[in-house]
């Protein structure tokens, strides 16, 4: 028993310590030092449609903690695909046992040329886009638009404002959620498309 508890509190600290290591490394790619906590999950989450979505897409799932959240709430016929660059992540996702998960070892343009125009429910976001310049912004924001459905919804997190005008401009509606019990605390985008 007692062995069985060193080796999950062991995994543990090295799945994080994989984690803070690659964040320090590419810090502008990734955009913070820590996971992601569960109310910011939720938070980001909370407008997702589990009961109807059948394609959701994540970007930057870094290494998995809202990719496997997803998965225990989809649909068992619904499809993720999840986005990452980091070659570390990608191998973290990737290795998720889960026929419904596609793992893209590429950014999140790349989903309006795999993807079917208008085929997806739901887009999740982590990327740190208060890190990108303009013209990287855009182009998320263009890929989303490519693949979203009418209707269909985004979520972005961020550990500020800055984009909340942008968000603004590109959705028809755009709801602020903000979490305080995440570090460092985060605002959270639900928009949609119109």
């Amino acid at each position: 028993m007692a062995a069985s508890r060193f080796n999950i509190i062991s995994n543990s600290v090295g799945k994080n310590w994989k984690f803070f290591k690659e964040s320090v490394r590419h810090f502008w790619q990734v955009g913070t030092l820590v996971h992601s906590s569960g109310w910011l999950i939720n938070s980001l989450l909370a407008n997702v449609d589990f009961e109807n979505a059948r394609v959701i897409v994540e970007f930057g799932p870094g290494s998995g903690c809202v990719t496997r959240e997803l998965l225990r709430r989809m649909r068992p016929d619904a499809r993720l695909y999840s986005f990452e660059l980091n070659a570390v992540f990608y191998e973290e996702v990737s290795s998720i046992k889960d026929a419904r998960l596609t793992a893209v070892h590429g950014n999140a343009m790349e989903a309006a040329q795999m993807l079917e125009s208008g085929s997806v429910d739901c887009v999740v976001s982590g990327l740190p886009m208060g890190n990108f310049e303009k013209c990287a912004k855009l182009g998320v924001l263009g890929a989303v638009h490519a693949v979203l459905k009418p209707h269909g919804h985004f979520s972005q997190f961020q550990y500020s404002l800055l984009d909340y005008r942008l968000m603004r401009r590109h959705f028809d509606t755009v709801n602020l959620g903000y979490t305080p019990f995440n570090f460092p605390p985060a605002f959270v985008y639900r928009c949609v498309q119109g």
